[in-house]
């Protein structure tokens, strides 16, 4: 009896670490200004209604909170790209994100972010934290709507690799001096079927809701609140859609954040001469 009080009250700290607001928003795709990738991965649902997906913007965050996102090369992502092949894709070109306020650019310094990249040590609910750290952008501030970020050059992927996992982590640090934006985008499915929108993704595969979360059901949500330290949770605590009042996300489940990863796939990458001389003996 005394474990199931201190599990329940470990559920509800844990659902409760970070305080938001939310507010439902409509998007449409970036269509028009997509660029030239060889490969792409995200795990967000584009719901049609009919031409204008939900999102849920989340804000409030105090300076120091980190969010994050892991992404398991090869995994069957949303929006109608094909897996990515785990043996040559290798190099992470750039990156997308949503943001609903875009206060960053009117406001240098108040609401700005650095992005970073780690190699997850196991698949994303594994229970070891990521410690390998590949890049860094540096400050930078987000406008509205859809961000894109090159990575230049290209950031070698291959230490993640291990071919029976390859797990990268894109986070985001509000470094600003108020922090409370930018006003990140989830997608929203519990507004899209209340709307009476068809429960499908941009590639008409069929949608699962609700998701899973680490320790649950597949597929398992990737997206999540870090902490205010590097790892501070991890697997990350999962964020609940906006209109879920369950205190373990149960209701409609848990959300992804709006986030694209772009890869380029031309094999692996050497790193050292004695790490390529080990990749080159696999296909001799």
């Amino acid at each position: 009896m005394r474990l199931c009080i201190v599990l329940a009250l470990v559920l509800v700290l844990a659902t409760s670490a970070f305080a938001v607001e939310k507010k439902a928003y409509q998007m449409r795709e970036d269509f028009g200004t997509e660029p030239l990738y060889d490969g792409a991965l995200q795990y967000y649902y584009y719901i049609p209604c009919p031409t204008y997906s939900w999102f849920w913007a989340f804000t409030g965050w105090v300076p120091g909170e980190i969010i994050g996102e892991c992404f398991n090369i090869g995994d069957e992502g949303t929006g109608g790209y094909g897996p990515l092949d785990p043996a040559t894709c290798h190099e992470l070109e750039q990156f997308r994100i949503l943001d609903f306020a875009g206060y960053g650019t009117v406001y240098p310094g108040m609401f700005t972010v650095e992005f970073d990249v780690y190699c997850a040590p196991e698949a994303c609910c594994g229970p070891t934290a990521p410690v390998t750290h590949l890049w860094n952008s540096g400050p930078v501030e987000t406008h509205y709507a859809w961000n894109y970020f090159l990575v230049d050059p290209p950031l070698c992927l291959t230490p993640c690799w291990d071919l029976d996992n390859f797990s990268v982590v894109l986070t985001a640090t509000h470094v600003g001096t108020d922090g409370i934006y930018p006003a990140w985008g989830f997608d929203n499915i519990s507004t899209a079927i209340e709307t009476g929108c068809i429960l499908h993704d941009l590639g008409c595969l069929p949608a699962i809701y609700p998701r899973g979360w680490c320790g649950g059901m597949d597929p398992k949500v990737h997206s999540g609140y870090i902490g205010t330290f590097p790892f501070e949770y991890w697997p990350p605590l999962m964020f609940a859609d906006g209109r879920d009042t369950t205190p373990d996300g149960t209701m409609f489940g848990g959300i992804e954040l709006a986030w694209r990863l772009y890869i380029i796939c031309e094999g692996p990458t050497a790193t050292t001469p004695s790490t390529w001389g080990n990749i080159k003996s696999m296909y001799e």
